[in-house]
């Protein structure tokens, strides 16, 4: 087959624009579901990548809302295309994304840029809510996420607490592995599990994340700056809430 009939290659070539050549697929390793393949080619003479991910049929969430965020902040992956292909088929949205699979964990740093990464995006979407939804992001209260993660009483208690932080856009999904250094700054990848509901618990995610890695007192400070800078109640009770839950979902997984 020829490059000009490869679909990949056409894909590359109308999607990132310039003079591209030499177009060939190197297959990665499955990853949540997803089909992923790095797409080496150069671009105007100089060689470059990009990251082909198709999601199983029916998983919509990340190609419905990544352009979308992409458009509004730069703390997520860069999209050159997509596709949804029709409900009928057999085949699942692709992403053609910025490659960051050689760029730096941002943990290996300092990880409060992580959570500041991440209250940029709340905010330049903070008026987006409609917009979201119509995107097919769901609305999940802390109780939703505490009742389908672990059901113990007790983090069901901390989570009304946390109900009385504003609802925002929350990744769902927030560990270190989801954050990567870039030169513009912090970008978090795999927006699939993306809902409006409790910010809170992205921050809390990423604190126990760090509390596994044996980074106790920067799990604490995660949490700390997440009430203290993202624009809800800089309350102490949140605060305790909040790391109360970290604990108790902790536990729940080890069980």
């Amino acid at each position: 087959m020829s490059e000009s009939e490869d679909p990949l290659a056409s894909l590359v070539t109308r999607s990132v624009g310039g003079d591209v050549q030499g177009v060939r697929a190197e297959e990665l390793v499955a990853e949540d579901g997803l089909e992923r393949k790095r797409l080496r080619f150069t671009r105007d003479g100089h060689a470059t990548t990009a990251l082909f991910e198709r999601s199983p049929r029916g998983i919509v969430m990340e190609a419905q809302v990544l352009p979308f965020l992409a458009r509004k902040t730069p703390h997520v992956p860069r999209v050159h295309s997509r596709g949804i292909p029709p409900a009928h088929t057999s085949l699942g949205p692709w992403l053609l994304l910025e490659d960051l699979g050689d760029a730096a964990n941002a943990c290996d740093g300092d990880a409060t840029d992580v959570i500041r990464a991440k209250i940029a995006v709340e905010r330049a979407v903070a008026a987006d809510g409609p917009a979201l939804r119509a995107l097919g992001v769901p609305v999940r209260t802390p109780l939703d996420v505490v009742r389908q993660e672990s059901g113990d009483a007790n983090a069901e208690e901390a989570a009304v607490e946390l109900g009385a932080w504003p609802v925002a856009l929350v990744h769902g999904d927030l560990t270190c592995e989801r954050a990567r250094r870039a030169e513009r700054g912090v970008v978090l990848m795999r927006w699939s599990a993306a809902h409006l509901g409790c910010g809170l618990l992205d921050a809390i995610r990423l604190a126990a994340d760090l509390r596994e890695r044996g980074r106790t007192r920067d799990a604490d400070v995660i949490i700390e700056t997440y009430v203290a800078e993202g624009g809800g109640p800089t309350d102490d009770a949140l605060v305790r809430a909040a790391k109360r839950m970290d604990a108790l979902l902790r536990d729940a997984r080890r069980r």
